[in-house]
């Protein structure tokens, strides 16, 4: 994702340097027009929350006054960026003779490619979102998707067979958005009136899977699975060894492993303190020795691995005046 925002800032500079080339070479205000059509364009795909949803919403009157500032703001940031290659060329001497088509095609090849690059519903599902606007904007949506997506989950009885609660868990978390979907899920099994056993078991499980944590597409996969297992002996039991596992096999993804301090935490207090739990002395004596091991191998692949690069808060530097 860091590395898909880089080349999204890359393709971004594309839509700038039309305008600046075309007062470069010496094209008029006429220009002003086209170009504020493609920038236009590009903010409806990359930023769709600054846009009204539906045609409803656009007949509001406060709707279409947010979308003529936009469209306001696209001519004022063009008719500066204009003025300044003008300013560069009459100061340089350098005014090429182009095809007014060439700068206007330079801008619009921004808009395919930075669709390609981002698709800003996609990222809102997985909670990866362009800057704090964009977040305060599509959050509540991707929360509320998430949420209404997990509801047949949390309705499976207890005893639901496992196939079919395995099934339903791989099919509803095996989306783009399956790491909100997830942390909603793990919100509520945290209430204390929830038994929800079958799922529990099918959620360890399924986070569980090499083929989830290799690719790191849901990277807080194996902590949601602990918090989901924690007041559980069995399920800890069916988490540690699947955990030690693949701590050693994909120590690059420690980062979405509990933290030592809590597995180390959950050894020495949780595995005797359920009521309901019946293992024997031996087998929990077993679980801590695993919640302890786990613990090391988490620590040790942290300090080998070098932290990853943190995502960018603004990956698009789009001036203040396209975000009026």
């Amino acid at each position: 994702m860091v590395t898909r925002v880089r080349l999204l800032k890359g393709a971004t500079t594309l839509l700038y340097i039309g305008p600046l080339f075309a007062g470069l070479s010496g094209l008029g205000w006429e220009m002003v027009g086209p170009f504020v059509a493609v920038f236009v364009i590009w903010l409806m795909i990359l930023r769709p929350e600054q846009w009204p949803a539906s045609v409803q919403e656009w007949l509001t009157a406060p709707a279409l006054g947010a979308a003529l500032a936009q469209v306001l703001s696209q001519i004022l940031l063009v008719a500066v960026l204009i003025a300044l290659g003008r300013g560069f060329g009459a100061v340089s001497g350098f005014m090429p003779v182009v095809n007014p088509i060439f700068p206007i095609a330079v801008s619009f090849l921004a808009i395919p490619l930075c669709r390609v690059l981002w698709d800003a519903r996609e990222a809102a599902d997985r909670g990866v979102f362009l800057d704090e606007e964009a977040e305060a904007a599509q959050a509540p949506r991707a929360a509320a998707e998430a949420g209404s997506a997990i509801v047949p989950l949390l309705n499976l009885a207890d005893d639901a067979p496992d196939s079919t609660t395995t099934a339903d868990v791989s099919r509803i978390l095996g989306v783009a958005g399956a790491e909100l979907r997830l942390n909603a899920l793990t919100a509520a099994l945290r209430q204390p009136d929830r038994s929800n056993a079958s799922l529990r078991r099918a959620l360890v499980l399924w986070a569980s899977e090499p083929e989830i944590v290799a690719p790191g597409r849901v990277p807080t996969a194996m902590a949601n699975a602990f918090e989901i297992a924690r007041h559980d002996p069995d399920l800890l039991r069916l988490y540690a060894p699947r955990a030690l596992a693949l701590i050693g096999a994909f120590p690059d993804r420690a980062e979405g492993f509990p933290a030592p301090a809590d597995l180390r935490a959950a050894a020495a207090d949780e595995p005797g303190a359920n009521p309901d739990s019946d293992l024997p002395a031996h087998l929990l004596a077993d679980l801590r020795e695993g919640l302890n091991a786990l613990a090391l191998a988490v620590e040790k692949a942290l300090d080998s691995v070098p932290p990853s690069d943190d995502l960018p808060q603004d990956p698009v530097d789009q001036s203040a005046a396209s975000r009026a």
